[in-house]
């Protein structure tokens, strides 16, 4: 808010609430159900950004009483939640990969607004019935503060000509993220929707997770 300014969104990656593939739930819905039958007794952690303060939101709005488990190395709760130590886990989708296609995690939902093309079987968290965990992750690119209005739109153009290459936006579908260029304006609203989420969830939670 100080010191930068946004000149494009580049690509947007999937946030995923997932759980080991052990724990006998294929839903959200499941999960809750699950969750309010067992008060105390199921764990959850997540990776970094905005995930802790997220998935707190929906335990506490959802009236769940379940344990976060923080974790400095986010590799060390991928694998405690494929070996069903940690039983939810609510992080960009891009680290889980290769224990998902292992079989060893399960995904149940996608945060983002639309299904990861990655996996078009697994639904949104809107779909499931959760829409307040909806989170769009973006990976964008800032200026500093004074820039120019015409070289800010100029490097947004630029930007946005990359996306739109088919070699480009393949190579990093297998990464999991979707090209995304933007304009500046596009981009700072995207950011205002995110932090006004935030800033709902924060006041719901009343402190810091992590």
């Amino acid at each position: 808010m100080r010191d930068v300014v946004p000149i494009s969104a580049a690509t947007e990656t999937f946030g995923t609430v997932s759980v080991p593939a052990s724990l006998p739930v294929a839903t959200l819905s499941e999960l809750v159900a699950l969750a309010r039958s067992r008060p105390g007794q199921l764990n959850w952690a997540a990776g970094g950004g905005a995930f802790p303060i997220l998935f707190a939101g929906f335990v506490k709005a959802a009236g769940l009483d379940m344990v976060q488990i923080p974790y400095r190395d986010q590799n060390l709760a991928i694998q405690d939640v494929a070996e069903g130590r940690i039983q939810v886990f609510a992080t960009p989708m891009t680290p889980l990969l290769p224990l998902v296609n292992a079989g060893k995690i399960h995904v149940l939902a996608v945060t983002n607004k639309k299904r990861t093309p990655l996996w078009p079987d697994i639904p949104t968290v809107t779909e499931s019935g959760y829409p307040d965990l909806t989170f769009e992750g973006f990976i964008g690119v800032f200026g500093p503060r004074g820039i120019p209005d015409d070289r800010r739109e100029h490097i947004s153009s630029d930007l946005r000509a990359v996306a739109a290459e088919h070699a480009v936006a393949e190579r990093l579908a297998g990464t999991g993220q979707i090209v995304s260029g933007s304009t500046p304006a596009e981009f700072s609203a995207a950011i205002a929707e995110q932090r006004a989420k935030m800033e709902t969830i924060v006041r719901l939670i009343g402190k810091p997770t992590q």
